[in-house]
């Protein structure tokens, strides 16, 4: 067991919001953050509108899915979804895009894989030209999203069953968006905020060490089998997405503070994997990374909304237990040996997903 010191924060101690203040008060209740009030009451979150739509209709491991799917979104440049093929990888991507930027044209942006052309006389043409096109794909939403017509907009490119030198060559050669040790490419400015970048990877037990360090590096969630329909959703509430880019936390500060102010403390409470989870990881003689590093408290803090409410949980408590055995498990699916990937739709199982 853990306990952790918040450091710092660019608030103070005040608790103080971009748009008000509020005095940090007695985590009495263990069911709502310490900065709860009246006017931040949860139907007033527009991301428990998310979590909401979202989640229609969907049962507790789907539910639990898709929140961390949304969750790592908020805070890694990528996150890959992995698994076998027809796991219905795609198709909790296309439910994820309906909920948060619904049907409206450009926003979701499929890249797809080049590998129709293996069965080409002339592959390598096939691949290039292939590769070409996605790049004029990956060019054109990064600059709408940079432009006045996409302010407050949200656009989620979506790789699509792409290889791992496929992976290697959009989210480090064009994006630069993970950080493995390869001959430097020419440096570009960070993609914009208000694009998403999402994969699904069909697992393979053949993995060189250059692949393995790619997917460690992309936070993956394992999809085992994704069932359910698309649920018949009105449009998305003007003004969503851009308090989905709002409230989004890349800033550790910004981090520690929304922990600090959720818990009403200079001090996060104790963490350690859930018992559940400590078994099945002493079971399997895994061993898994309990560095709160700044990756860790951008997830933490990004599995609450601006409020302080939990997206996993109502009780705070509950909510950051979830999150953190969430993150443990990613990094444990990242360490994992390809010749142990047979764990990977356990290890999901254990978290709930």
């Amino acid at each position: 067991m853990i306990a952790y010191n918040f450091h710092a924060a660019s608030n103070g101690a005040r608790g103080e919001a971009e748009d008000g203040r509020w005095e940090l008060a007695s985590p009495g209740n263990r069911h709502m953050p310490a900065i709860a009030t009246a006017d931040h009451a949860p139907s007033l979150s527009a991301e428990q509108e998310i979590i909401r739509r979202l989640t229609v209709a969907a049962s507790p491991a789907e539910t639990r899915l898709l929140t961390a799917v949304y969750v790592s979104l908020k805070t890694y440049p990528c996150a890959v979804l992995s698994g076998r093929a027809g796991a219905g990888k795609a198709v909790l991507v296309q439910h994820l895009a309906a909920a948060i930027i619904g049907h409206t044209p450009g926003q979701l942006i499929r890249i797809g894989s080049s590998h129709w052309a293996n069965h080409s006389g002339q592959r390598e043409y096939y691949r290039d030209l292939h590769t070409r096109f996605g790049d004029s794909q990956l060019n054109e939403v990064l600059s709408e999203a940079q432009s006045p017509q996409g302010a407050g907009k949200l656009y989620l490119v979506l790789f699509d069953g792409l290889a791992p030198d496929e992976l290697f060559h959009y989210l480090h050669k064009r994006l630069q968006l993970l950080p493995v040790s390869t001959p430097p490419v020419a440096p570009t400015a960070p993609p914009p905020a208000n694009v998403w970048f999402i994969a699904t990877f069909h697992q393979s037990h053949r993995l060189s060490v250059r692949d393995a360090q790619v997917l460690a590096h992309a936070h993956q969630i394992n999809v085992t089998a994704y069932r359910r329909s698309l649920p018949s959703l009105p449009p998305p509430p003007v003004g969503l997405q851009r308090a989905v880019i709002r409230d989004s936390l890349h800033d550790v500060v910004a981090a520690r503070d929304r922990l600090r102010t959720v818990f009403g403390s200079t001090q996060l409470p104790q963490l350690s994997p859930s018992a559940h989870i400590a078994g099945f990881l002493r079971w399997y003689g895994l061993t898994p990374d309990t560095t709160l590093d700044s990756d860790m408290w951008l997830f933490l803090a990004n599995s609450f909304d601006r409020h302080g409410y939990g997206l996993f949980d109502t009780d705070v408590y509950r909510n950051l237990q979830i999150a953190y055995d969430l993150r443990m498990v990613q990094r444990i699916m990242a360490q994992l040996d390809p010749a142990n990937a047979a764990l990977r739709p356990e290890l999901a199982r254990a978290v709930g997903c």
